[in-house]
């Protein structure tokens, strides 16, 4: 009887399963498609919509889809709008917009537009578009509330009445963070006494750590900020390539751990908590497991040898490695977090040795000269930052060498190259940042401003850009210009293509 009722039950599922994938019947798609007839009148119309800029060839696009329908049918009692226009048509429109790649996400305002910084998951963008469609603080019922500071991941609650200037400074705040963080009030006296709060006051809810923490400063916009901003990332909590943007955005250097084996993680866990609280708001602290993420520990300057610990300045580009040769007890890391947070520590910048002999063509720079030699004020600067296994590194290596050949009778003059994968750069210039390689700028004499070159990859054009933007007149030879043409047409390529881009945690 039993195996009667089971056979049944699988028919019954088989026939079900059938009725939902062989259906043939069309189903209303919830996103508008928009075209460059429709695009402008039905974005300037919206108070607040989604709008997906896609190709019918991207994958990535393809992937997204179910989830774009989805939260376009789940906004739609919110009454916002989700829409989606292909580039691959429409190329007018999305070059009018400036889309950089598919598929791009952009909220609508009141007609204009905005930079989705949500996920591209349904939850994601669901929650994304319904806070922007509420006032950035909202006012919670006292029916509400237990609801609301379990909405989100991060909830900060304030506990004070609807004309106060606690109020005011919390909109401000939420302004900066309403992507991250969901923001309420509440007027209710009864429901701060329950939770032992007086008014004005504010909590923090989350659902990691203590749940929650009260605010027991003074209600001053940068103070709110950095306490909600300290509060919004675990204690202890392990970082990921996932989470890693979480820990950035918090805005502190992060006090890296790394292990391998959970039995390490408990341990280092026990004894370093009590170091975490101490230093929260100056150093944020986070497990990292070496078994997957052992190239961001030599990142970071640290050897194979675990457990270990450093702390990355992420806003200064700056790392700080812990030596190695001892133990990693919560006093070794106190006394060094301590150093950290006074100022004492010198950051640590990996370098090759400096070359014995540095008379080619092309300056060989190393971390340890970078500053005497790439910010002498007395010179123009071209760098070219390069990995030895990029082959744009290595297409482009003629044209640069018959660069500096030409170019080596002036004396104002250097054209150098780093090796970026063995040597850091020792300087927290933005400009400096190397997205991917080869990446090449020019420091210019007198005041070093840093200008990025961003033209194509021929000996021309190089000598063009540092006859515009440098700063000591420069000669060459007409005839390298020929030459180098005709033996490298092929070299001049635009963006630096993802393959070459950096991948780090």
């Amino acid at each position: 009887m039993a195996t009667t009722l089971r056979r049944i039950a699988w028919f019954m599922a088989a026939v079900l399963a059938c009725a939902a994938i062989c259906s043939t019947e069309p189903t209303e798609s919830a996103v508008h498609v928009l075209d460059s007839k429709t695009f402008k009148a039905w974005s300037t119309a919206q108070s607040l919509a989604l709008v997906e800029f896609y190709a019918p060839w991207c994958g990535y696009c393809k992937a997204m889809a179910p989830a774009f329908e989805m939260a376009a049918k789940t906004l739609q009692k919110d009454r916002i709008p989700l829409a989606k226009i292909d580039c691959a048509v429409e190329k007018g429109v999305c070059d009018d917009m400036g889309i950089p790649g598919y598929p791009t996400l952009k909220v609508i305002k009141s007609g204009s537009f905005y930079t989705y910084n949500g996920t591209r998951q349904e939850s994601s963008m669901v929650a994304y578009m319904r806070k922007h469609h509420r006032s950035a603080v909202t006012e919670v019922a006292a029916t509400e509330f237990a609801d609301f500071i379990k909405s989100e991941r991060v909830v900060v609650m304030g506990f004070f009445d609807s004309g106060s200037s606690a109020l005011r400074v919390l909109e401000e705040v939420a302004g900066d963070f309403r992507d991250e963080y969901a923001f309420g009030y509440i007027a209710n006296k009864l429901t701060a006494k329950k939770l032992g709060l007086t008014m004005p006051g504010l909590v923090v809810y989350k659902d990691f750590d203590e749940r929650w923490d009260p605010f027991e400063g003074t209600f001053v916009a940068n103070d709110v900020r950095k306490f909600i901003k300290a509060r919004s990332i675990p204690l202890l909590g392990e970082m990921s390539a996932q989470s890693f943007g979480t820990y950035a955005k918090a805005g502190f250097p992060i006090g890296t751990i790394f292990f391998k084996g959970e039995e390490w993680r408990k341990k280092l866990e026990a004894a370093l908590l009590p170091v975490a609280k101490e230093f929260r708001g100056v150093v944020s602290f986070a497990f990292v497991d070496a078994t997957f993420y052992e190239r961001h520990a030599h990142q970071l300057n640290l050897e194979d040898k675990w457990p270990a610990f450093a702390i990355q300045d992420v806003a200064a580009h700056t790392k700080y490695p812990m030596d190695q040769s001892k133990d990693l007890t919560a006093e070794e890391v106190r006394k060094f977090v301590q150093a950290f947070a006074s100022g004492s520590l010198e950051p640590s910048y990996k370098s090759d040795p400096i070359p014995k002999y540095n008379s080619d063509a092309v300056f060989e720079l190393v971390s340890k000269q970078f500053v005497q030699v790439a910010f002498d004020r007395t010179k123009d600067v071209l760098i070219e930052f390069y990995a030895p296994q990029c082959i744009y590194c290595k297409r482009l290596a003629p044209v640069y060498n018959e660069l500096g050949k030409s170019l080596r009778h002036n004396n104002g003059l250097v054209i150098a190259k780093m090796n970026a994968v063995t040597n850091d750069t020792p300087s927290n210039e933005p400009e400096l940042d190397i997205p991917g390689y080869p990446t090449i700028v020019l420091i210019r004499a007198n005041d070093n401003k840093i200008i990025k070159y961003e033209g194509d990859r021929s000996f021309e054009s190089f000598v063009e850009f540092i006859k515009a933007n440098g700063v000591r007149p420069i000669s060459h030879a007409q005839d390298n210009v020929e030459r180098i043409h005709a033996q490298a047409p092929g070299v001049s390529i635009g963006l630096t293509p993802k393959e070459t881009r950096h991948i780090e945690l």
